[in-house]
């Protein structure tokens, strides 16, 4: 079973049945291929494609179909830094988001679900296209609230993806999809159900087309069908998606506005260690107040990297220098002449600053455009007056060299300094001490002095970024309690779930830890549940990843 995005043709949906029923022991290497060998991870993968293929079978009858899967992903070091070009350390994961799709007669899709909760919605490609914003820029048109769907309803995804492949194709009208989406990754869990969705139906459209985008455009394509939606996320759950292989960690920087992932780099997960994906069962929605937590530190990055390169313009270290300082992983001590330096160059960044005080003081040109793009979705009410810029600024450069450290850490076998790189990251996302009072970081002047004074490694520096929750701080504490060489939450935090990193003997003492943590009453006040979890929700709570290959098209073996 190879993965492509065109090539062969489609099979009927009975072949495909046939083809993943559990008695079909030609199935077991070509699943195995994409997912491993273990067979309980191949016996979900089954489950769920049976799943898709019988609804669209039922509801669409036995055509020509493709199958187009996207594994979620986690994240390892490099929280919140791949939109502002700093380091991440990629895995893929088990679960995924698959869709069934046949070629429809004209550009209408149709897209029907396998949970019954999401309703089945029909579209026409033209009906969108038609619109004069959408044969310009890609933002512009999805400014336009005429452009998507209702708010949060999930068409909005495959939707966002449809159109975007359309829109990579002036001048081609393209043919739509009938199809069938299921999925087992759990949604809001910082696992990126909803890219997985954009990228599977992305891959259906091209597919069915005869297309197909090189790894760097599928990527922003997917992105762009991401932010249709009205969320303002990054790249790096995309790249981990088109570019993650089966038992690999990818490490790369990124940023969008010059896109390459040519500086990859690709290391065999060690076989020693286990990585613990916990679901903490509090979900993350972004609207409202969630969405400005989410998206105001993305802000402060763009405007504290601005004013980054206008102090150093201002110490003299002259026009060049300033003018690479364009992204997060450029901001080394070694660019800047050494770790003093970097402290001292920090000390200029105001800790906080109202946006018109902002204005007045530095010649911002994005300004403008960066504040309507992470807030042009939030009502005005709602949108921040006032951003906190060295402690996200701190947070970011620290994190993107606790990401460009953690790779060769592992490289070269020091579990430990790869487990503290972890721990001190979450530290800078951190809400809670593990007593359960307020956690702070202090980025005063006065504290940046003493670090200056003990030339103390940036990346050993939490900063202050704090998309933490006092759910997810208890159980990084609790995995690190019972034994774990490091914990942080994954993704964009608030909720969602957290890593831990593991040995591999050790796995299943921390597992069992968290579930006890987990199944008590406390703890399900604390996430703010109706009551405690299921014995069913606690035998799906902690997982060990098992990263597969990328996202694709799946293809029957010659």
């Amino acid at each position: 079973m190879q993965q492509q995005t065109s090539g062969k043709p489609p099979y009927l949906a009975t072949q495909w049945l046939e083809f993943v029923d559990p008695s079909a022991g030609a199935s077991n290497a070509a699943l195995a291929a994409i997912y491993g060998p273990e067979t309980g991870i191949l016996d979900e993968r089954r489950a769920l494609l049976r799943r898709v293929l019988t609804q669209f079978l039922e509801r669409f009858g036995d055509r020509p179909v493709r199958i187009c899967r996207a594994p979620g992903r986690i994240n390892l070091r490099g929280m919140h830094v791949d939109t502002h070009g700093g380091y991440l350390n990629l895995m893929t994961h088990q679960r995924e988001v698959v869709v069934a799709a046949a070629a429809a007669q004209d550009d209408t899709c149709t897209f029907a679900n396998i949970e019954a909760r999401f309703e089945e919605v029909t579209f026409r490609i033209c009906d969108h296209a038609a619109q004069p914003a959408f044969h310009g820029d890609w933002m512009q048109f999805i400014a336009h609230p005429a452009a998507r769907a209702a708010q949060g309803h999930w068409i909005n995804y495959p939707q966002g993806a449809v159109l975007r492949a359309q829109h990579a194709f002036p001048g081609e009208a393209l043919r739509g999809i009938d199809a069938v989406v299921g999925s087992d990754l759990p949604r809001g869990t910082a696992l990126s159900s909803s890219h997985a969705l954009c990228l599977a139906t992305l891959t259906a459209m091209l597919a069915h087309n005869g297309k197909a985008l090189g790894a760097d455009d599928t990527i922003l394509a997917v992105r762009d069908a991401e932010w249709y939606t009205g969320a303002r996320s990054g790249t790096s759950d995309q790249a981990a998606m088109v570019l993650g292989r089966r038992g690999e960690l990818v490490n790369v920087a990124l940023l969008a506005e010059d896109f390459s992932t040519a500086s990859a780099q690709r290391l065999a997960f060690p076989g020693e260690l286990r990585v613990l994906v916990v679901n903490s069962f509090t979900e993350r929605s972004l609207s409202g107040a969630q969405l400005v937590t989410y998206t105001q530190n993305r802000f402060a990055y763009s405007m504290a990297l601005s004013i980054l390169r206008h102090e150093l313009e201002a110490m003299g270290l002259g026009e060049d220098l300033a003018a690479g300082m364009d992204r997060l992983s450029r901001v080394t001590p070694d660019a800047l002449g050494g770790m003093p330096a970097l402290y001292a160059v920090l000390k200029r960044i105001p800790e906080d600053c109202s946006l018109d005080a902002m204005k007045d003081r530095y010649v911002l040109p994005d300004f403008d455009s960066a504040y309507e793009r992470y807030f042009g979705d939030v009502p005005e009410a709602q949108r921040p007056k006032r951003i906190g810029l060295r402690g996200p600024l701190l947070f970011g450069i620290a994190e993107s060299e606790r990401a460009r450290h953690f790779f060769p850490v592992l490289a070269r076998g020091t579990f430990e300094k790869a487990g503290r790189l972890m721990s001190v990251g979450h530290d800078g996302d951190r809400v809670t001490q593990p007593d359960g009072t307020p956690y702070t970081w202090d980025a005063g002047d006065a504290a940046l002095d003493r670090l200056a004074a003990a030339n103390t490694p940036i990346e050993h520096c939490p900063g202050a970024y704090g998309a933490s929750s006092p759910v997810l701080d208890t159980l990084v504490d609790t995995a690190l309690a019972a034994g774990a060489l490091g914990a942080s939450l994954t993704g964009g935090g608030i909720a969602g779930s957290v890593l831990a990193l593991c040995r591999a003997q050790d796995a299943d003492v921390i597992a069992q830890a968290l579930c006890q943590r987990m199944a008590g009453e406390d703890y399900a006040t604390l996430a703010k549940r109706p009551q405690p979890l299921s014995e069913e929700d606690l035998a799906h709570a902690v997982l060990v990843n098992h990263a597969p290959h990328a996202g694709g098209e799946l293809n029957l073996p010659s």
